[in-house]
């Protein structure tokens, strides 16, 4: 089922070339416009790939300088830094105060995660392919039980 999504939305056509081209020229030109000047190449490559998958899943691109893009790519950040395989392997952990503060950290950046990606559905619904959108949909529900099961505060 997941090739056959990931087929929908480009896997292994041109479709998907296209996309990755058109990212990898904006890297570049960031690249360009710092001048030789050092600078952290991490939020850069974080971002082309997000927008990769972004216009992937919702058929159109974010700036760069977007601030909605920009909070999302705080918030994924957030989201990762705040993972901590202790808490993973011992969820009982997530009663000690460090690990809570850290729990409440990422379940945050989570909502924040998911109310962006339903956001860009109910928009994307207004003007894609209904059929497309009955995959997202799914494929998003079943990804968000998936992780409900596994990070629940409770």
């Amino acid at each position: 089922m997941c090739l056959s999504i990931m087929k929908r939305f480009g896997f292994g056509q041109r479709v998907m070339e296209s996309r990755i081209l058109m990212e990898a020229e904006e890297m570049i030109n960031k690249v360009r416009e710092k001048q030789g000047r050092p600078f952290d190449v991490r939020q850069l490559m974080m971002s082309c790939v997000a927008n990769v998958i972004i216009s992937m899943s919702f058929g159109r691109r974010f700036d760069h300088c977007d601030p909605a893009f920009q909070q999302l790519m705080s918030d994924i950040d957030d989201f990762a830094n705040n993972v901590s395989q202790a808490l993973l392997t011992f969820p009982v952990l997530r009663f000690i105060p460090h690990f809570k503060r850290m729990m409440a950290k990422y379940v945050s950046a989570n909502e924040r995660v998911l109310r962006f990606v339903s956001n860009n559905i109910a928009i994307c619904a207004q003007v894609c392919n209904w059929s497309i959108m009955i995959i997202v949909r799914c494929f998003i529900k079943r990804r968000l039980q998936h992780l409900s099961l596994h990070f629940s505060l409770t």
